[in-house]
This record gives structure tokens, C-alpha cells and sequence, in this order.
């Protein structure tokens, strides 16, 4: 059901996108909100508007600027109510059925400071409770605005990323999105296989020429393998759609 009304707002953002700054800016302030965050499907919507954004329908710098704008108002909405309602909210009946889920977040903030504001942003249950527990905490103002608005500016265009990927794929030729997906697989493993090997060599004594030697050599395939693809007809393809998406985010 929540699927099928993403799709139908994703719709209506593609036929009418100069309402999208506003949708946009609305999905993430209401993802960031408490309670109504962990509710609301908001990362599937924000993937779907930078699918958008990397097939060329919206705009990158606007769409990133009505996320930030959101996002920023809606923790900060859901810090001032945690820390000018401390004594009540804790006994409304939603936070009493998720009193696990304060408590994890509560536990949270303890270990990770003022960085775990930064970090929850990116971890989506706790992107909507993190900021009303460090208002019920007394966390100062001052501190929160500050990390709220740095981790703020990271957040949007990161979170986009994943959409703009997914429209840039599938601009694709039909066939290339297999090889490229077969080219990420081999370079990962050639990647891994470099960084263990390498760390087995700083750790060993009798092998490490040996492991240091099978470190480049890893290393040396994944180089020349992003070589080869480049200059192959794929390569040259997927190149010229990643450079097109690179002339919509600029």
C-alpha cells in the first residue's frame, strides 16, 4: 500500500516537477520527525527522486537544498519537543510501546557522544528518535544546531546518491548494466583480496615478500582491469552517461 503511494507521488513529481522542491522538502522533514519518521517509507521516496535527479528530471542542487532544509527543521522540531517536554513525553502511549527503542537510542547517545547525532542521521530508525531523546537528555542547544546543520549538509546529497545511481543504470544500453555489474563484482573481490593479503604481509614475518608481492599483483589486476573497461565499447558507453550525469549535478 505505502509502496503503491510512492510510486503514485513519484508520478506526479515527474509530471509536475516544479512542485517537487516543496514535496521533496515536505518527505524529509516528516522522515525526520519523531514517531512519524520510523512510520513514513521516506528513504524509498528520497531513492526515488534521485533516480530522478540522475535521469535528468529534476534539478541536483535544488532537490539537495529542500532535503537539507527539511531534514534540519524536522530534528530540530523533534529536539525542542524532547527538551521542553521531557517529564510527559516518556509516558505517551507510543513511546511507553517502544520504550526498547528510547532506551537503544538513549544507550546510543551515551557511547557516541555528540557523533551519534551524525551518525543516526544515516541509520533510518534512529534518524526519527535520536534527536528527541537528546532533547529529553538536556543535550544543549547549541551543541545540537550545530551538529544538526553540519550532519545536515552531509546527509543530502549523500542520501541521494543511491537514486542518482540508479537513474544514471538505467540510462544504460540494454546489456552493459550485466557487464558493468560483473566488472564491480571482480573489482571488490581484486580490492579485498589486495587489502587482506597486504595486512597478512604487516603481520607476518616468513611471508611477507611473498604476501606483499600477491598484494600488488591483486592490485595490478584491479588497475588493469578499470583500464580495459574503460576503453571497451561498454566502457565507453557508461562513460558518456555518468559524464551526462555529472553536466546535471554541475
Amino acid at each position: 500500500m505505502l509502496e503503491e503511494y510512492s510510486n503514485q507521488l513519484l508520478s506526479y513529481i515527474e509530471q509536475q516537477p516544479e512542485s517537487a522542491f516543496l514535496i521533496v522538502l515536505t518527505i524529509a522533514f516528516l522522515e525526520s520527525l519523531a514517531v512519524v519518521g520510523v512510520l513514513l517509507p521516506g528513504w524509498l521516496l528520497l531513492v526515488g527522486v534521485g533516480a530522478l535527479v540522475g535521469g535528468g528530471v529534476l534539478p541536483f542542487y535544488s532537490m539537495i537544498l529542500a532535503m537539507f532544509i527539511g531534514a534540519v527543521i524536522g530534528e530540530g522540531l523533534s529536539y525542542w519537543l524532547g527538551y521542553h517536554y521531557r517529564d510527559r513525553i516518556r509516558h505517551l502511549s507510543w513511546f511507553e510501546s517502544h520504550e526498547k527503542a528510547l532506551n537503544r537510542a538513549d544507550r546510543f547517545i551515551r557511547r557516541y557522544g555528540v557523533i551519534s547525532l551524525a551518525i543516526g542521521r544515516f541509520i533510518g530508525p534512529l534518524r526519527a528518535v535520536l534527536p528527541v531523546v537528546a532533547g529529553i537528555s538536556g543535550m544543549s542547544q547549541r551543541l545540537f544546531w550545530s551538529v544538526n546543520i553540519a550532519s545536515g549538509v552531509l546527509w543530502a546529497p549523500l542520501y541521494l546518491v543511491p537514486g542518482i545511481l540508479v537513474g544514471a543504470a538505467l540510462s544504460l544500453p540494454e546489456g552493459s548494466r550485466e557487464v558493468m555489474a560483473v566488472f564491480l563484482i571482480a573489482q571488490i573481490f581484486f580490492i579485498w583480496m589486495a587489502r587482506k593479503w597486504w595486512l597478512d604481509a604487516l603481520k607476518s614475518r616468513e611471508n611477507r615478500a611473498r604476501l606483499k608481492l600477491q598484494s600488488w599483483l591483486a592490485t595490478s589486476c584491479a588497475c588493469l582491469m578499470v583500464i580495459i573497461f574503460v576503453l571497451s565499447p561498454v566502457g565507453q558507453q557508461v562513460v558518456q552517461v555518468f559524464a551526462q550525469l555529472l553536466s546535471v549535478v554541475k
